[in-house]
């Protein structure tokens, strides 16, 4: 089938946050990033230039009536999207490995089973002196947990107004495979406008914190995308494994099941996983009702029946039950059916790079390599040092917000002097709050002044840590300091609009 394919690199810890994280005063984030957070990010991109009618067709066939897919991001493995680990593999309780697929054939001997905790596998077929061999690699993404204190007054500690919570969120510098599905073509090169590739995005909760910050790399469409391939020997069962959670309502009752069963009849076996699920709709302002969903990973083992292998051959390009259109419901059908698995361990490079690169191609890739890792952890202390600034008695929003203006214009002309000129025509009613403003104990016009003489000193502020890669480093740019010069004034002066209309 036909996708738009894309990667997302977390600059910044990622809080998608799911319910039953236990402690009141938590949030506890998803192990991958939910479909319906990235239909959110394009649907804000989308409406920046066109409008979000619901009674609007196209807007309701790229976004809301289901014929565009927008699937859940998972880890990339091996250069691939991972996938849930199927519920059905068990391990011997004193042994990593081999795995036994139960779904398969259950041994029949009395030692203790235990079933594999990985969230996500990639699993593969291989040839090993004429014999087919399975094999997986299991992975858990990793986690950042961060304690924060809410209290109305910022700058004023009062005893018995401040609250301690913490939020347990995906670590950043991990890549996550995003995968768009539409019956239409023209629909996913739309969507592949508001995917640019190197730009940054926003996902999840606790922006303003230092959270949600990623940036997209790998934007294509692809032509025959598969979203599993098939190990393993036929069999006489159908194994149905779910990708993704899905939501299933009984026709008689309306309620929502653990059960394939309204949709698809009697299962001989089954593996299953129960999660609540919800969600939230910006439009409203208000949180989704929290539904019963079976877990991804669930595994539903169904007679062999040729109507039934047909209708869920069907099912695999449209997804099964509700709230498709949010990565709800997707399936495979006999993706593993392979008794006995081999767990191996991560893949790493067969032999360093050499210590100097010689020809243009490789000089190239090395320099592309280098300066793309340079920005990530330049974005990754930027956002350190905008959190180390306060700004007190600050001027009024509007003010702040020519300023952002002045600011992008300087960046877009590159030509920090702009910023100068207009800190000196400023009337005298906005250059005293600009001087009675201050931003770490130093008055903010100077600040600013400061930055806009000599962009280079945004180098005091973040630590560009020299890259090496066979001999080639990366270049620290006049357009590369101003870059970050404005961003981390933006974002400043933003971060002090945000406390000015909380407070």
């Amino acid at each position: 089938m036909k996708a738009l394919t894309f990667e997302l690199h977390l600059v910044e810890p990622l809080l998608a946050t799911r319910l039953g994280g236990g402690d009141p005063n938590s949030a506890v984030g998803f192990e991958f990033i939910p479909g319906s957070m990235i239909r959110g990010m394009l649907i804000a991109r989308y409406t920046k230039q066109h409008s979000a009618d619901a009674a609007n067709p196209d807007f309701r066939r790229l976004f809301i009536d289901g014929s565009t897919l927008f699937l859940n991001a998972y880890p990339r493995m091996w250069g691939k999207r991972a996938l849930p680990t199927p519920f059905s593999w068990y391990r011997d309780k004193d042994t990593e490995e081999p795995l036994y697929d139960f779904a398969v054939s259950s041994p029949n001997d009395n030692r203790q089973w235990k079933r594999v905790n990985e969230p996500f596998c990639y699993l593969w077929q291989s040839e090993e002196d004429g014999v087919s061999t399975s094999k997986v690699e299991l992975y858990s993404p990793d986690r950042q947990l961060n304690i924060h204190t809410a209290r109305k007054e910022r700058q004023r500690l009062v005893k018995g107004e401040s609250t301690v919570f913490r939020y347990d969120a995906l670590a950043p510098g991990q890549v996550f495979c995003g995968v768009i599905l539409s019956n239409q073509d023209k629909d996913l090169e739309i969507l592949e406008q508001w995917l640019l590739e190197g730009e940054s995005v926003s996902l999840g909760g606790s922006h303003l914190a230092g959270y949600g910050r990623a940036r997209l790399e790998h934007v294509q469409i692809q032509d025959d995308w598969q979203e599993y391939n098939p190990i393993g020997e036929d069999s006489d069962d159908i194994v149905v494994t779910l990708l993704s959670d899905t939501l299933i309502r009984d026709p008689q009752t309306g309620a929502y099941v653990a059960s394939l069963q309204p949709m698809l009849g009697v299962t001989k076996a089954a593996f299953v996983g129960r999660r609540i699920v919800g969600g939230f709709n910006r439009k409203w302002n208000l949180p989704l009702p929290q539904t019963l969903a079976i877990q991804a990973g669930s595994v539903f083992v169904y007679p062999n029946n040729p109507d039934l292998l047909q209708r869920l051959e069907a099912l695999e390009i449209t997804g099964i039950g509700e709230r498709r259109a949010e990565g709800f419901g997707r399936i495979a059908v006999n993706w593993h059916r392979a008794a006995e698995i081999r767990v191996v361990e991560a893949l790493l490079p067969s032999k360093p790079l050499p210590a100097a690169l010689q020809d243009d191609t490789s000089v190239s890739l090395a320099r592309r390599m280098a300066e793309r890792m340079l920005r990530e952890r330049l974005d990754q202390d930027l956002i350190s040092a905008i959190n180390q600034y306060t700004l007190s008695h600050p001027p009024s929003n509007a003010q702040l917000s020519r300023i952002r203006i002045v600011a992008r214009q300087a960046l877009a002309q590159s030509n920090p002097q702009i910023i100068i000129e207009y800190l000196e025509k400023m009337k005298k009613t906005a250059r005293d709050q600009f001087q009675r403003a201050r931003i770490n104990n130093q008055r903010l016009d100077e600040w600013l002044r400061g930055l806009a003489w000599n962009p280079k000193e945004m180098w005091q502020n973040v630590d560009p840590r020299r890259i090496n890669i066979g001999g080639i480093q990366p270049e620290l740019t006049n357009a590369l300091a101003l870059e970050y010069t404005i961003r981390l004034i933006d974002q400043v002066l933003r971060k002090a609009q945000k406390e000015a209309r909380h407070d």
